[in-house]
């Protein structure tokens, strides 16, 4: 998830991300459980959701194609 967060509403740069399982409805009869992240502003309480399938996916995709140089001490 994108760490340099601003709020659309009140551009404070203070939030708070909670994960939250929320029951799904597919085509058909089948119930699925999604699992979302919900990020809040702490300022305003503008909040915004993110399907934690996707975001996770990202970040894997993101982690993979960066190189991590040594550390010199």
């Amino acid at each position: 998830m994108n760490l340099e967060y601003r709020c659309l509403k009140c551009g404070s740069d203070r939030y708070i991300v909670k994960t939250a399982v929320i029951p799904e409805k597919s085509p058909g009869l089948k119930i699925e459980i999604g699992t979302y992240y919900v990020k809040t502003c702490v300022e305003c309480g503008y909040t915004e959701f993110y399907s934690a399938k996707i975001v996770d996916k990202e970040f894997v995709k993101n982690k993979k194609g960066k190189r991590y140089a040594k550390a010199t001490p």
